[in-house]
């Protein structure tokens, strides 16, 4: 058995959804260090399993994952909810996105 060396996201990474996915080869693993901000991970590693960010790093490339881990999300608020001109523009990119998402599923 080979160990494999992973730098992860701070937490339970056996529990969290990639570590549940990784089955049995987690007993391979050896976590090295543990963060919360890929860039800096990046740097410190040969793979990273994370999200495909939209930049370029050298010798670094996004393969995915097989079998295909997918995931859900939600997003939230309070009712009457004011929010700062930044949320504004991220919820209205979210809902155009949904919308396109949804009309590729039909």
């Amino acid at each position: 058995m080979t160990e494999k060396r992973l730098i992860v996201a701070t937490g339970d990474f056996a529990k969290s959804r990639i570590g549940q996915w990784m089955g049995n080869c987690m007993e391979q693993a050896d976590i090295i260090a543990e963060g919360n901000l890929l860039y800096n991970e990046m740097m410190l590693a040969k793979m990273v399993l994370g999200i495909e960010l939209d930049y370029a790093f050298e010798g670094l490339r996004f393969v995915p994952l097989y079998p295909t881990l997918e995931t859900s999300t939600a997003l939230a608020w309070k009712k009457e909810q004011v929010f700062t001109p930044a949320t504004s523009a991220f919820l209205a990119f979210a809902r155009q996105y949904e919308k396109v998402i949804s009309n590729d599923k039909l």
